[in-house]
Formats: C-alpha cells, structure tokens, sequence
C-alpha cells in the first residue's frame, strides 16, 4: 500500500474507514432489531408452557388418540363420567375435571408464592397464605378422592 493511499485513509470519513476495514459490515444487508426480529413475551410464553403441561398431564394425548366417552353408563337409566375399575381409562369429562384441578392446584401454589412477597403488609400476606393453603388442600382431597372412585 502506498504512502498516500495510508495517509488518505487516515483522513478518510469514519463511515468510509469501517466499510473498507469490516467486511461483515460491507456485507450486510438488513439490520433487524434482533436474532429474528421477533421478540417473545415472557408471560405468554409462561402460559404456553403451563397450558401444554395440564394437557399433557390430564391426558390430553390419550383424549386425542383414543376419542374416549364422555359419560359412562353404570346401569339403569344411570351415568357417571368416572370410568371405574382402574387408572388405565378414563372419559373426556374425568380429562376435562382433572385439567381443571391441575390449574386449580397451580393456582394455589401461585398464591402461596405470592403471599411471601407481601412482608410491609401483612395482612394481604395472611390472606393470600389462608386462600392458598384451603386452594391447595381443596385440590388435593379432590384429586384423591377422583382417584378413589375410579378404584386405584
């Protein structure tokens, strides 16, 4: 390189300067505001996820795969939507019910969660501690009592 040509380029616009001195700069074409231009919220992302885990948990695969009854006949004239003798079936209602159970027990989790977050208040640290404790051990005697219907 010449003399001059250094000189010139010491000289030269800093625009001018980093287009001949970065080639990934020369070669790009678009700026994105990001790695795809997309950016994803956390919370609708939090709720995707907890939304596939009760799916999957209640047995949304089965429900789809199987296309199990909604009530089960027990006798005359009589339906329930417990589908008795074992854990191995279960109707779409009992999927439906333990979905929302699932929710139900997360959501007094989030409480229980929360209400430790409230120390200057303690009063809407009780109450959301109380609400979470009866949520949660609503859930839980509900569950295990699905669970003793159906005889497992």
């Amino acid at each position: 390189m010449s003399v001059e040509l250094k000189n010139w380029l010491r000289r030269a616009p800093w625009r001018i300067r980093r287009g001949l001195g970065n080639v990934a700069y020369r070669l790009r074409l678009v700026r994105t505001p990001g790695a795809a231009g997309i950016k994803g919220s956390w919370t609708i992302l939090f709720f995707i996820a907890i939304g596939l885990a009760t799916f999957f948990l209640a047995g949304g695969i089965y429900d789809l795969l199987e296309k199990p009854i909604s009530l089960y006949p027990t006798g005359s004239q009589q339906w329930t939507f417990i589908y008795p003798g074992g854990i191995g079936n279960q109707t779409l209602n009992e999927s439906v019910l333990s979905a929302v159970l699932y929710l139900l027990g997360l959501s007094g989790f989030y409480m229980l969660y929360r209400s430790t977050s409230f120390a200057y208040r303690p009063r809407n640290a009780y109450i959301l501690l109380i609400v979470g404790i009866l949520t949660t051990a609503i859930v839980l005697y509900y569950s295990a009592q699905l669970i003793a219907l159906k005889g497992g």
